[in-house]
């Protein structure tokens, strides 16, 4: 997957944006020029809240929710996974502005396989831009060197 053109695939002056998310939590990794070293932004740090749920409604019949105590109408979908939707598009759309204003010329994203296709499907047009590629595994907890070796493996794949 690469939406980049070869030449700017190769530029070793751009920086670079590593989104690292899971349906809790989101942390922002950059490496300023490539292959360099990666440090997280920790300003950028976002976690799921209470506003991500949706809100309860009038229904009839119920379900007992297997990843918890709650409870959805039938035919719904579960809160939880509802509620990890709106968070992962929050995520996504926090990077409209930075990549509109140039503020990283590739994007990169690792997150598991769910969440990533939530992620691709609500990026911003600007971020999808400039998408250089992704892997599809739990991260959110590694080390800013542990993400700069998967970065290096999803470039050699690429």
């Amino acid at each position: 997957m690469r939406h980049l053109t070869e030449d700017k695939a190769m530029d070793v002056t751009g920086t670079t944006w590593i989104l690292v998310a899971d349906g809790d939590q989101a942390r922002v990794f950059e490496e300023r020029q490539r292959a360099s070293d990666v440090r997280e932004i920790e300003d950028r740090r976002m976690g799921r809240s209470g506003g991500d749920y949706p809100r309860a409604a009038a229904h009839g019949a119920t379900v007992h929710d297997r990843a918890g105590h709650g409870q959805h109408g039938a035919g719904e979908r579960a809160p939880h996974d509802e509620a990890e939707d709106r968070f992962l598009e929050r995520v996504a759309e926090s990077l409209a502005a930075p990549a509109r204003d140039g503020v990283f010329q590739s994007l990169v994203i690792m997150a598991p396989p769910r969440a990533l296709g939530v992620l691709r499907q609500a990026l911003p047009k600007a971020a999808h831009a400039v998408l250089e590629g992704s892997d599809p595994h739990e991260c959110v907890r590694e080390t800013a060197d542990d993400i700069r070796q998967r970065l290096r493996k999803v470039r050699a794949e690429a």
